[in-house]
């Protein structure tokens, strides 16, 4: 949930409940855009996601003017890869990736090694 709000600095409305139909729509634009499909239309979207198609125009608006997705053509929306680039440099990344490896470490720490034996009969 932190993730989410650091992704979301800057942004007036600081909590999930407040942006998730945009996170819904951001995140079938991505998922579509990694699978080759065509862009998607507001109405595409709105049949998808069961959601009003005023309620994901204005979710596209928003994105669009965060610079999270673009207008294709007429009607088509698609993730903008550069919005997506900024954040896998972004401050709280590191801050996932430095408890991730704490976490890993930690982990290992727990495992037996390899030989079966455990640190505790290994010393005697």
């Amino acid at each position: 949930m932190a993730c989410f709000v650091a992704m979301r600095s800057g942004y007036p409305r600081k909590h999930l409940g407040a942006v998730f139909e945009e996170l819904l729509v951001a995140m079938m634009i991505r998922v579509s855009d990694d699978l080759g499909a065509l862009p998607r239309t507001a109405s595409d979207i709105s049949k998808y996601l069961g959601l009003p198609r005023s309620n994901v125009r204005r979710c596209l608006d928003a994105l669009i003017s965060e610079g999270v997705v673009r207008k294709v053509d007429d009607h088509g929306y698609a993730g903008e890869l550069d919005w997506l680039a900024s954040r896998i440099d972004a401050n709280y990344f590191l801050k996932i990736r430095d408890a991730i490896v704490t976490a890993a470490d930690e982990l290992k720490r727990l495992d037996p090694p390899a030989d079966g034996l455990d640190a505790r009969s290994a010393v005697g």
